[in-house]
């Protein structure tokens, strides 16, 4: 894939956590999958697919393999907690240590895909 396709692929990703980050909710109680609630799982599936996109998009550089993984996995981090510090004056929003350890466990998902199976 062309370099600037998959920066496109990042930039899909992160503006659609974005969106669905800071649009508000109805609120009511929050179902649960595993025993977790299913909005923790839904961070972990966007954050776990930010660090896929953006590992791959790192990869077509030239940085060190090792460096790649760092920096996808901090930026992924970086974002979840920027996004979470953006929801604090949002009325309709709450700040979640929960959910930015779900973004964290998410980013790290990712970015072993990304090591595992990137190229």
């Amino acid at each position: 894939m062309i370099p600037r396709r998959r920066w496109l692929l990042v930039a899909l990703v992160a503006g659609g956590i974005l969106v669905a980050s800071l649009v508000p909710t109805g609120g009511g109680t929050t179902p649960t999958l595993l025993g977790v609630g299913l909005d923790k799982w839904q961070h972990l599936g966007g954050y776990a697919a930010l660090a896929v996109v953006l590992g791959y998009a790192l990869r077509a550089g030239d940085r060190p393999r090792t460096e790649t993984l760092v920096v996808a996995f901090a930026v992924t981090v970086g974002y979840g907690i920027l996004i979470e510090c953006l929801q604090l004056p949002l009325a309709s929003r709450a700040f979640s240590v929960g959910d930015m350890l779900a973004n964290g466990v998410g980013a790290a998902v990712g970015t072993v895909v990304v090591s595992r199976f990137g190229r």
